[in-house]
């Protein structure tokens, strides 16, 4: 069998270009498209498939085929061609990438789109890239009339809005945009109910892609300060939603228990954390950001959170969440800095001093395992 290596790319072009478009006889397209999804099993095949143009022209216009086969097929070889970052630059990077973009979108929204699952794998592996997130959010932006931050969030959260599609890896997306600024404050729209939405699904345990989305996006929105006090607040109640995943079966006295959020409060005993050692990874991370400012440290630290990130401490067995947790430990028990050095995100560190806590991370670690 003829290998990659033996292939001319400019000759398949001229052999495949003809082929690739939706006026070409089904019996063509079909074995020409599964053709080019077996290639894309392979890294190789991905890179040979992904550095011509013509060939990623050809694949998404046959997404638009109206063979099921052959667009189900042309889907799936995007979401594998997606998962190189030089293929996703390559699309976004084309002349059309903004049809391409709004077309992909559209289709998500169709609550009778039968591939909206490949659609939303695909802008998920097409997004992951935090370039390309720029570019794909800088053209939602563009199209803000028919592509609304709200109106995603909206189908993500209302069950069965696809009767053919679950629309899972929907939230990985608004993940990957989220790291966007601008993508940010669509979500956190005081008066559009955006973020309280998506809150709940923290404990979505149905699916851990839709749940370890939603909470990335979550963590995404807690970088941005200003927005911790009203975050904080009764308005939203991000810390019951972030802490009760962390949260296990223990009993605590009266006092302690008291101080904590009343969603924590009197848990029942069959009580489980979290299972997916990632997404509990974030949920730390989402808290330590609301620490970067006084006043969050300060409800925070009221919330009594510390004795949940202890018991967390004392259960949690993924070994690369340790100095995390530690890190989160160090500041709730810890007193408060000095004047001017209040916000965390604005305190610049030495390189050298970088480097200190790298290795008493890595020392805590391993005494933690010892």
């Amino acid at each position: 069998m003829m290998s990659l290596k033996d292939l001319n790319r400019e000759h398949l072009e001229t052999e495949f270009a003809p082929i690739l478009t939706v006026t070409a006889v089904p019996q063509v397209k079909r074995p020409a498209v599964e053709y080019f999804l077996g290639l894309t099993g392979s890294d190789d095949g991905k890179l040979f498939i992904g550095g011509s143009d013509k060939f990623i022209k050809g694949i998404l216009e046959l997404t638009d085929d109206s063979d099921d086969v052959i667009v189900e097929a042309s889907y799936k070889t995007l979401v594998n061609l997606a998962t190189q970052d030089s293929t996703c630059s390559r699309i976004l990077n084309s002349e059309n990438c903004s049809e391409i973009v709004v077309k992909n979108f559209e289709k998500i929204l169709d609550p009778k789109y039968r591939h909206a699952d490949l659609v939303c794998k695909f802008l998920s592996n097409l997004t992951r890239p935090e370039e390309c997130a720029r570019s794909v959010a800088d053209i939602v932006k563009e199209n803000r009339d028919k592509l609304k931050i709200i109106k995603f969030v909206t189908v993500l959260c209302t069950k069965d809005y696809n009767a053919k599609a679950d629309l899972h890896y929907l939230a990985p997306v608004l993940a990957n945009l989220s790291q966007i600024r601008h993508i940010r404050d669509e979500i956190l729209t005081r008066d559009q109910w955006v973020i309280q939405r998506l809150l709940p699904f923290v404990n979505y345990m149905q699916s851990d892609i839709r749940r370890l989305g939603v909470v990335s996006c979550i963590k995404n929105c807690c970088f941005d300060d200003a927005c911790h006090e009203w975050l904080l607040s009764d308005k939203v109640n991000i810390l019951s939603f972030l802490l009760l995943p962390l949260a296990g079966p223990e009993e605590f006295d009266d006092d302690d228990m008291e101080k904590l959020p009343d969603e924590i409060q009197y848990l029942p005993a069959d009580k489980t954390r979290e299972p997916n050692p990632e997404i509990r990874r974030i949920l730390l991370q989402a808290v330590l950001k609301l620490c970067a400012t006084k006043e969050g440290r300060l409800f925070i630290k009221e919330k009594n959170t510390y004795i949940i990130i202890r018991e967390l401490h004392k259960w949690e067995s993924q070994r690369s969440n340790i100095p995390t947790i530690m890190n989160l430990i160090d500041i709730l028990i810890g007193d408060e800095p000095e004047q001017g050095m209040e916000n965390l995100h604005q305190v610049e560190i030495p390189e050298h001093l970088e480097e200190k806590f790298r290795k008493e991370d890595q020392e805590d670690e391993k005494e933690y395992l010892s």
